[in-house]
């Protein structure tokens, strides 16, 4: 779930966290800097796992089974609406002949919640004239069949809408983390480690060189990079 652009920065971090820790000498009574060093830590710790994520599952299968879920809804309505027809043209049943004129091919065009509610209404008439349909092999199994893929359909009818807003917050929650990462490194650490460039020249130096991002290419996009640097700040003296 990371973009290539915010990879690097966590990248820069965890160098910088390394480096840090290599030898904790230098700040043993810095209570200040030992703090955000703990901070840097646990954020590092929450956006290392993403990277596991980086790419995003494939919209394929989820169509696919979507486009299954319809099918089946539209074989199963179709079905029971063709015994349903017969029996009200039997009994010159004009509404419900009007309720029941669907084929597979209609059932399949109409739009997601259209679908629902036509297969709803069609398994309503079946269930009202239950017993009379007996006679024309309408059995229990069959209009539970349909309610189930009724079910079925109309409960993962709304999923790309859902995945678009899961994205959207995941997305909004992995840029807040960034922000913070930011402020922590550029804001609070970046200046507390000012007094280190004369007393510990060489801690100081090894810091600074780990926490540079050094922007590798990406083959993703996507995502919000706010809150990062394009570069990391200058060492102020």
């Amino acid at each position: 779930m990371l973009t290539a652009k915010q990879d690097n920065r966590l990248t820069a971090a965890e160098n910088a966290l390394a480096a840090l820790q290599q030898d904790a000498t230098p700040y043993q009574q810095d209570k200040a800097l030992q703090r955000m060093i703990a901070e840097l830590q646990q954020l590092t710790n929450d956006l290392t796992p993403l990277r596991r994520d980086t790419q995003r599952k494939a919209s394929k299968p989820k169509t696919a089974a979507k486009t299954d879920r319809r099918e089946l809804l539209a074989t199963s309505a179709s079905e029971v609406a063709g015994d349903v027809y017969a029996y009200a043209i039997d009994q010159q049943d004009r509404t419900l002949q009007n309720a029941a004129n669907h084929s597979y091919g209609t059932l399949l065009n109409l739009r997601a919640t259209a679908l629902t509610d036509t297969a709803q209404d069609i398994h309503d008439q079946a269930t009202t004239h239950a017993k009379a349909l007996e006679d024309y092999g309408v059995t229990p199994e069959r209009l539970q069949e349909l309610k189930a893929a009724i079910n079925a359909f109309s409960g993962a009818k709304n999923d790309p809408r859902q995945q678009i807003s899961e994205g959207k917050a995941a997305r909004l929650a992995i840029s807040a983390k960034f922000k913070l990462l930011a402020a922590l490194l550029e804001d609070r650490l970046n200046p507390s480690l000012r007094k280190y460039a004369r007393s510990h020249p060489e801690f100081f130096q090894r810091v600074e060189a780990a926490r540079k991002v050094i922007d590798r290419p990406g083959k993703r996009k996507g995502g919000d990079d706010a809150g990062q640097p394009d570069a990391p700040q200058q060492p102020q003296k």
